[in-house]
């Protein structure tokens, strides 16, 4: 285990800048200790490497010059696909590349038994100091939430129709479009809002989309503007009762 000690494997995901599947070389060349000799732009002066990169870019059809490329300004740097990132990856560092064999074994592990997915989730989340109640909350909102995008496909929501049906919910519970709750909670563009979300905040999320769904299916609407419309007159009312609940506590 001493080989793993200099990686943690939370930390240097949180200090490796991501853009879809381009992953920053250049993040992980500073994790390594910076050796001048192993900069991204030296390492891709190798042959070898060339043909790897020039394989790869084949075989996922994605062109050398997206597979590959420089960014500048605020998280810049080289950016690669993420097959590219992962061999620069073991390239750089032994330690960096048993940390790296280690999360895709285990992820191997995780397609022949998904519980142990839940269970990396649990454990995930029990780092950042969430307890069981609020981690079962969000588990059970991430399931539903699955349900309810995918009852928007089957019914003709395209692209912005998601988010506008998710933000339909967000403005009847939390004020504001995504950006807003963002804001609010002071939370960055990285951060997924629904995990900085109390208990009861989830399940009025949940039950939201649930009676959104319901309505969606019974009505039969289709098309982006009809489900946002039942989304957000599921929502209302689940915001009603929120408001009234809180009222008769103010009262007692």
């Amino acid at each position: 285990m001493e080989a793993l000690i200099k990686f943690d494997k939370q930390e240097l995901i949180k200090s490796i800048h991501a853009n879809n599947e381009m992953i920053s070389l250049t993040d992980l060349w500073k994790q390594s200790g910076e050796d001048a000799q192993r900069t991204p732009a030296k390492w891709q002066e190798s042959e070898p490497v060339q043909r790897f990169i020039q394989t790869a870019s084949k075989i996922l059809n994605i062109g050398i010059s997206d597979i590959i490329k420089s960014k500048r300004g605020k998280g810049g740097g080289t950016y690669a696909h993420k097959q590219i990132a992962l061999e620069y990856a073991q390239y750089l560092d032994p330690k960096l590349a048993i940390l790296v064999n280690e999360i895709f074994f285990e992820r191997i592990e995780e397609e022949k038994n998904p519980d142990l997915i839940v269970d990396r989730a649990i454990k995930t989340y029990q780092k950042k100091g969430k307890d069981q109640k609020w981690i079962a909350s969000r588990i059970d909102s991430k399931i539903k939430r699955n349900f309810f995008t995918a009852c928007l496909a089957e019914h003709g929501v395209t692209k912005d129709g998601y988010r506008n049906c998710t933000n339909a919910v967000y403005n009847n519970l939390f004020g504001g479009t995504s950006a807003v709750v963002r804001e609010k909670k002071g939370l960055s563009p990285k951060d997924n809002i629904r995990d900085n979300l109390s208990q009861v905040e989830l399940a009025a999320i949940a039950l939201s989309e649930a009676l959104a769904m319901e309505n969606i299916e019974t009505k039969n609407v289709r098309g982006n503007a009809r489900c946002e419309l039942e989304t957000n007159y599921a929502t209302k009312s689940v915001a009603r009762a929120i408001l009234e609940n809180r009222n008769q506590q103010k009262k007692a």
